[in-house]
């Protein structure tokens, strides 16, 4: 083993509204990941996820080194890869050879291990569910330093508590997973625009047989406009032949010198009026990355927040009674004058799975400047959510409470990952972890 390369350093969610000192190291193999185990560490990739859940003072521990695709069959679709691995890296090699995730966060910049621990959801949430039931065998080194192999009926309980478990059963060191076939690299898309709330709705159940929906919404849009949206719908392209020539357009970085007061209600209200007056219906065929990374093309678009950064929001509702919650949701930010411009609304299915976030419902991401009464709007819509038997996504929270979250969402607080905790608790253990008591 070499030495392990570590360092201080201030930490941040992608949201940019936190910011510690922290103890870093990054491993570059599992013999590197075992030395690293001790009290009070999380696993951090490439610091995507938008609050603390990934950040813990005393060791944050990056996966980005280990990054290596330890087997694909190629004719079967099945891979297997260290966590480290980004989705940017993972489908140059896929795409090439016929081979699609079978579920994509927004954002390429995501390893694989976060994947996991957030059992991420995709535009196709509504066909095909979250990525954990894709996910045939995960590989986790426990506290007491050993590799423990993980699938449904091998440590079924450790596998299923992993999957969503916010990297807090122990160190993902790699995943082996079922990918999805694919003919094409691009996607045929059409682009709706839907006049107002109850538009959305219907649109998006006229839609539910497309294999991939997500819609912007309006957020500052009042009275009948109320709830307006830009319907991206999509499918993968069918050939006869395999015709794939992917190639991963440049990304551009912007200067950080955004001050606070640059997304503030007034500009970003003009930015939602501009951009649904600036889109128009189209029907067309668009490559993988426009349709489901429309956010890398600006590699550090956060900045535009200023250094006070942004909170990101994201909950889910039942269908049953979605018009009049999301409404009443959209008139508190209205009322408040707290809008978000990266606003976004997708459907979702039945999800039983241990620990993830998915259910029957719909699903409404906000990413709010600091806004100064902005806790006490995000307090009175978690009211909203657990009244309705919502839920909340950790992967963006940074700020919900213990208490609002232990009556949200109690299957973090069950007697099962409980006991498998009990140990491991005292050695994986995020900033959020600790503000929730999870």
């Amino acid at each position: 083993m070499g030495a392990i390369s570590k360092k201080k350093m201030k930490l941040s969610g992608w949201g940019n509204n936190k910011f510690i000192d922290c103890k870093v190291h990054y491993p570059k193999n599992i013999d590197d990941l075992k030395a690293l185990i001790k009290k009070n560490v999380i696993v951090r990739g490439l610091g995507k996820a938008y609050g603390d859940s990934a950040i813990q003072p005393n060791g944050t521990i990056i996966t980005s080194k280990l990054k290596k695709i330890l087997h694909f069959d190629k004719i079967n679709g099945v891979i297997e890869v260290e966590s480290g691995i980004s989705i940017k890296n993972l489908i140059k090699e896929t795409i090439k050879n016929g081979w699609f995730l079978p579920v994509t966060p927004g954002s390429k910049n995501i390893t694989v291990g976060g994947m996991v621990a957030s059992d991420v959801h995709g535009k196709n949430h509504h066909k095909v569910g979250n990525f954990g039931n894709f996910i045939i065998e995960i590989k986790i080194v426990n506290y007491k330093k050993k590799i423990i192999s993980c699938k449904k009926n091998k440590n079924s309980n450790l596998f299923n508590y992993t999957i969503g478990g916010m990297g807090l059963t122990g160190l993902i060191y790699s995943c082996k997973f079922k990918l999805k076939k694919i003919m094409s690299d691009l996607i045929y898309q059409e682009t709706i625009k839907n006049i107002n709330l109850k538009e959305t709705i219907k649109r998006f159940k006229n839609s539910n047989k497309w294999e991939y929906n997500v819609a912007w919404i309006d957020t500052s849009a009042i009275d009948e406009k109320m709830g307006r949206s830009i319907l991206y719908r999509g499918r993968h392209i069918k050939r006869k032949k395999l015709i794939l020539n992917y190639k991963e357009k440049k990304n551009i970085s912007i200067p950080n010198f955004f001050p606070n007061w640059f997304m503030n209600k007034f500009t970003i209200k003009f930015l939602n009026f501009l951009y649904f007056y600036i889109s128009s219906k189209s029907i067309g065929e668009i490559s993988i990355d426009k349709y489901f990374y429309p956010l890398d093309r600006i590699k550090n678009w956060n900045v535009v927040y200023g250094n006070k950064g942004f909170i990101s929001y994201q909950f889910i509702i039942p269908y049953k009674n979605s018009y009049k919650i999301i409404k009443n949701i959209l008139s508190i930010i209205n009322r408040n004058k707290v809008y978000s411009f990266i606003s976004a609304i997708k459907a979702m299915k039945k999800n039983d799975k241990y620990l993830s976030f998915g259910k029957k419902g719909f699903t409404l991401v906000f990413d709010f400047p600091i806004y100064k009464n902005i806790h006490k709007v995000l307090d009175e819509i978690d009211k909203i959510v657990k009244s309705n038997y919502g839920d909340i996504y950790l992967t963006k929270d940074s700020r919900i409470s213990k208490k609002n979250f232990k009556q949200i969402n109690k299957k973090f607080y069950s007697s099962t990952f409980k006991n498998l905790r009990k140990k491991e608790g005292l050695f994986f253990n995020s900033l959020q972890s600790k503000r929730l008591k999870i």
